[in-house]
C-alpha cells in the first residue's frame, strides 16, 4: 500500500503531487553525480530514528501497512508519542517461528547493525515486547515501487523514474557486494521511497554471504529453500543450478 492514498496522509505530511514529474526532475541530479557522496553514513533528515526510545508504551499503532517475512511479521505505521515522529514497526511473534526462521531474524538484526549505507534500509532500534520482536525503521512515506506501480502507474513508469529508482538500488547493491554479500530478493516490493525521495533497498533477510573460511567464494551453490516466494526473483545463474 502506498502512503500517497493513506488515511493518515495528513500526519505524514506527504503531498499528493505528480510523483513521476517530481522524480523526473530530481533523477538527473542524482544520475549526473559521481557517487562520491555515498560513503558509510546513516539515514538523512527525517529518516533518522536513532534517538527514539525502545519502549513499546511510547508508540501508538496507527494503521496496518502489510505483512512480511513469510507472512509471520506485521508491518504497521506508528506514532512515537514523545517526539511525534512517524515510524514503521515490524512485529514478529517469535513463538510462531521455526528455529531456522529465528536464525534468519537474528541474522537480519545483526546485519542491520553491521551495514551502514544511505540507500540500504536498516534498523538500529530493535527490542522485544513479551514474545514479539519489534524492529523499527524510518517511515517510507511513498511506499514501495510495487505499490506505486499498482496504484499510479498501471501502464508502467517512465524511463527517467525507473533510472532514478535503479540508481539507488545499484548503489546499495554495490555496497553489499563490496562487503561480500549478494541480495537474492531484489524486487519491486523491496524498493522503497521515503518522504524525502530517497530510494532504499530492503529485504536484508534475503542476502547471502560470499565469505567462507575467510575467503571470498566465486560461486554460490545454495538455494533459499526457506522461502519459495523468492524463486521468481533469483538471478539466472543461481536458477541454472
Amino acid at each position: 500500500m502506498s502512503f500517497l492514498d493513506c488515511s493518515c496522509i495528513s500526519h505524514a505530511q506527504v503531498q499528493p503531487v505528480d510523483i513521476e514529474e517530481r522524480y523526473e526532475d530530481t533523477s538527473h541530479q542524482f544520475l549526473s553525480c559521481d557517487g562520491s557522496e555515498y560513503t558509510l553514513q546513516g539515514p538523512a533528515g527525517g529518516d533518522d530514528i536513532t534517538g527514539l526510545s525502545p519502549d513499546p508504551a511510547h508508540y501508538q499503532l496507527l494503521s496496518k501497512l502489510g505483512k512480511g517475512f513469510n507472512n509471520l511479521s506485521q508491518v504497521s505505521m506508528a506514532w512515537h508519542i514523545p517526539t511525534g515522529q512517524l515510524v514503521a514497526i515490524k512485529q514478529t511473534n517469535l513463538d510462531e517461528c521455526t528455529e531456522e526462521e529465528l536464525l534468519q531474524l537474528m541474522n537480519e538484526v545483526l546485519l542491520s547493525r553491521f551495514f551502514r549505507h544511505p540507500n540500504l534500509l536498516t534498523s538500529r532500534l530493535v527490542f522485544c515486547s513479551s514474545c514479539q520482536l519489534w524492529v523499527l525503521t524510518p517511515l517510507m512515506a511513498y511506499g514501495s515501487a510495487d505499490a506505486l506501480l499498482r496504484t499510479y502507474f498501471p501502464d508502467g513508469m517512465s524511463e527517467s523514474l525507473i533510472a532514478y529508482l535503479l540508481y539507488g538500488v545499484l548503489k546499495a547493491l554495490e555496497y553489499l557486494h563490496r562487503m561480500g554479500y549478494v541480495h537474492r530478493g531484489v524486487k519491486a516490493s523491496h524498493i522503497l521511497l521515503s518522504e524525502e525521495g530517497r530510494v532504499y533497498l530492503s529485504g536484508l533477510h534475503s542476502i547471502y554471504s560470499m565469505m567462507r573460511d575467510g575467503k571470498r567464494m566465486r560461486a554460490v551453490f545454495d538455494m533459499p529453500h526457506h522461502s519459495p516466494a523468492l524463486l521468481p526473483w533469483l538471478s539466472p545463474e543461481l536458477l541454472r543450478q
